[in-house]
């Protein structure tokens, strides 16, 4: 059905900002029936992940750029790394593009203007359906727009479809603009947005939650995206009750806390490992998640984590693209009994959850690591590893960030020792003179290491501390977000380039 949804979606995803519609013909063949509604959506969610795992632009921009990972070789990444967005290679050229987010926003404003038609020709389906689909059309939509304010800062705001033929040049929205209509977008769906999809009663397109969870937007969902966007604008008061809703009400969504953390192949369902959150196999609901399940067709050999990190012993290929230097390594994971990378003090030898062969000079990078379909190892380079874009443990953090922001220094250490709990690693006193928020963005960059969060974590610190020069100066000039490509500037003249890469 993704599919079939993306064959009849993507080809507009150019519409308002690129070039006119082609496929105005055959409209009226759709929004006939339940089918046609349910591919529409399941559509979205397939766009969206291919804007964020695109060239593995989720990773790039939040894991390279600035990132605790080093590169190898490869000229592009090294030049991410250092913040040269204006090098001329064809990869960053492409990274540079936003048009594959406008696809997901086309598609998402297509399916909430059509969608009620289905209600006149099916009769199976139901006002209730529609309105959980238009919610989540309309929540996909703002977290594209989160997601590329994110990225760019200021963007074009389109809150309706161009499915008409008609092309029409718009101009760029400031980013607090863009923010806000997605939070308002947020707020108004969160009624019709379920903590779970289907019952044994009321079943979601014919089927009960199990076929649902960790594959839609739901109300906890909703909440997370709003969190980070009122992290995003410095609102930590808004950030508090967005987050402790989320966790006083994310077990009504079957989500868990990942207490254990096993490597390899073991059964045990936590953090890595094949049948921990990045694998298709684990039997919780993320908060947001994007997969893609081997047992479905959906494993692919790129747009993965994998693609970047892995190397022999794992796959066939001799050093990876991007690793974490050894001594970084050490000074991070600086308590031995960190289940995550640690020393295990009966057999004398590292924790391999996090790292592979640390005893070699370039270690792997082995947090993330699916193979097909999780089970089965070697050198079948095809990945099926869902991107996770936020789980429990990432919330209890950014919770403990904007309770200490705030002042809150007692509650924000109780959030931030849950993690550090879990993890089997000595709990943040309340007599330390240690810096508490230093201490958060270090546990955030721990536990979140190889998911995405690491430049904008960097982002956020610096605006709280207030006393890095260069970096704040970056943030100024806009140098934080990435330059326009070339190809969209030139097919819109009313786009102008940030002037920080002019």
């Amino acid at each position: 059905m993704t599919l079939i949804a993306l064959l009849t979606v993507v080809s507009s995803c150019t519409k308002s900002l690129d070039a006119p519609s082609l496929e105005v013909a055959g409209e009226k063949l759709h929004w006939r029936s339940i089918s046609d509604s349910k591919s529409g959506l399941i559509g979205i969610y397939g766009l969206m992940r291919a804007a964020l795992v695109s060239n593995n632009g989720h990773w790039i921009y939040g894991d390279v750029r600035g990132g605790d990972f080093s590169v190898y070789s490869r000229g592009e990444l090294t030049a991410v790394k250092e913040n040269k967005l204006n090098a001329s290679f064809p990869d960053i050229e492409r990274l540079s593009s936003w048009q594959r987010f406008y696809a997901v926003i086309n598609a998402a404003s297509v399916f909430i203007e059509k969608a009620p038609q289905v209600l006149q020709h099916d009769t199976r389906y139901t006002e209730t359906n529609l309105k959980m689909d238009i919610a989540q059309a309309r929540a996909l939509r703002a977290f594209a727009y989160f997601y590329m304010v994110r990225v760019w800062g200021d963007v074009p705001l389109l809150t309706k479809s161009f499915d008409n033929g008609s092309f029409e040049e718009v101009e760029i929205k400031e980013a607090e603009v863009v923010l806000n209509y997605a939070e308002k977008e947020l707020t108004e769906c969160l009624e019709d947005l379920p903590y779970r999809y289907g019952s044994i009663v009321d079943r979601y397109y014919g089927e009960t939650p199990v076929n649902w969870e960790k594959v839609l937007f739901n109300k906890i969902s909703a909440y997370a995206v709003l969190s980070h966007i009122a992290a995003w604008q410095g609102k930590y008061i808004d950030v508090a009750a967005y987050t402790k809703f989320i966790l006083d009400n994310y077990e009504s969504a079957n989500i868990t806390r990942l207490t254990e953390i096993a490597a390899g192949g073991s059964g045990v369902r936590g953090l890595t490992g094949n049948y921990g959150i990045f694998s298709n196999n684990f039997a919780f609901g993320q908060i947001i998640n994007f997969s893609s399940a081997y047992l479905y067709g959906e494993a692919t050999s790129s747009g993965h984590m994998e693609q970047l990190t892995l190397a022999q012993p794992v796959v066939n290929k001799e050093f990876p693209d991007i690793y974490v230097d050894k001594s970084l390594i050490t000074d991070l994971f600086n308590d031995l009994n960190d289940k995550r990378f640690g020393l295990d003090t009966i057999s004398g030898l590292y924790k391999t959850n996090y790292f592979l062969n640390f005893s070699n000079e370039i270690p792997i990078f082995n947090k993330i690591r699916i193979l097909r379909d999780g089970v089965t190892d070697g050198n079948y380079a095809v990945f099926g590893s869902n991107l996770v874009f936020t789980r429990l443990e990432e919330i209890h953090l950014l919770r403990a960030e904007a309770l200490a922001v705030l002042g809150n220094r007692v509650p924000a250490i109780e959030q931030l020792n849950i993690i550090k709990s879990l993890r089997g690693i000595e709990n943040y006193s309340v007599l330390s003179t240690e810096s508490l928020i230093d201490e958060i963005f270090q546990e955030r960059r721990r536990e979140l290491m190889g998911e995405g969060w690491r430049f904008y974590d960097l982002i956020r610190y610096h605006k709280i501390k207030n006393d890095d020069p260069e970096f704040l100066d970056l943030i100024n000039k806009k140098g934080i977000f990435w330059p326009i490509a070339t190809d969209v500037l030139n097919r819109n003249s009313r786009l102008t380039q940030n002037q920080y890469w002019n």
